[in-house]
């Protein structure tokens, strides 16, 4: 088979939690839902969309399947087994590295989440004041579309970028409502106290962040300040601190 794209009607099963698999699915068009069995029901743990893969473990490491999946909406998915995943690393450049990034960051955030809890908060290299703090006074980032205030939660680190509960995103600010076309990245960036001061810091997002029309270095936290006009994608926000 290699790959091939199959229609799937809305309510329609792609397959079941625990069944065996040989193939795994990129979303062509349309909207897939993934169903984790609990408590004797099924409990809705993600909506994927164009662009984004499941299954791949399938692939990788032939294991049955650890959640069911099911189409949301009428739905085209690219089916790709095992010889058409390797083509696809050899000759389509564009859906393996979308892969591998997804993967990446799949792994960067379980990363994330073991140097949370072994190593506490250290931001940046040596330096002692990028802790765990209340942050003095409100930080807010506004929507410059229609002036919507979302406040910043009172803690070092605030996450930006669009929910994604299968790989156990979930950023402080959520976008997911807000960027329709979306341009934001599920871990997009990262707004940091640090001393007395904040910074921005990109996740290595595919569309960028854009401090008053300038894109950032994902590779060092840049000072911002209240006033600035922040782009994630093409969501344009204000910080305001006072």
């Amino acid at each position: 088979m290699a790959y091939s794209v199959t229609e799937f009607q809305p309510q329609q099963v792609i397959f079941k939690q625990g069944d065996s698999g040989e193939c795994m699915y990129l979303v062509k068009e349309g909207e897939v839902e993934v169903l984790q069995e609990l408590g004797g029901g099924e409990q809705q743990v993600a909506v994927l969309e164009r662009g984004d893969f499941f299954g791949e473990m399938a692939v990788l490491e032939k294991e049955p399947r650890t959640h069911s999946v099911r189409a949301l909406t009428s739905a085209k998915l690219v089916e790709i087994d095992r010889s058409g995943f390797q083509h696809m690393l050899r000759r389509n450049a564009e859906i393996s590295v979308r892969m591998i990034r997804k993967l990446s960051q799949r792994l960067a955030h379980t990363e994330d989440m073991l140097l949370r809890a072994y190593a506490g908060q250290a931001l940046f290299d040596g330096d002692e004041t990028a802790v765990e703090a209340p942050i003095i006074g409100k930080a807010s980032l506004v929507l410059l579309s229609d002036h919507r205030e979302i406040p910043l939660p009172d803690q070092a680190e605030v996450t930006v970028g669009r929910v994604d509960p299968v790989n156990g995103i979930h950023p402080d600010i959520d976008l997911t409502t807000i960027d329709v076309q979306l341009t934001t990245s599920r871990r997009h960036a990262r707004l940091i106290r640090r001393g007395d001061g904040f910074f921005l810091q990109e996740e290595h997002a595919t569309n960028g962040t854009f401090v008053n029309g300038q894109r950032i270095s994902a590779e060092r936290p840049l000072e911002i300040r209240s006033g600035d006009e922040i782009m994630f994608g093409v969501v344009a926000m204000r910080f305001l601190w006072n």
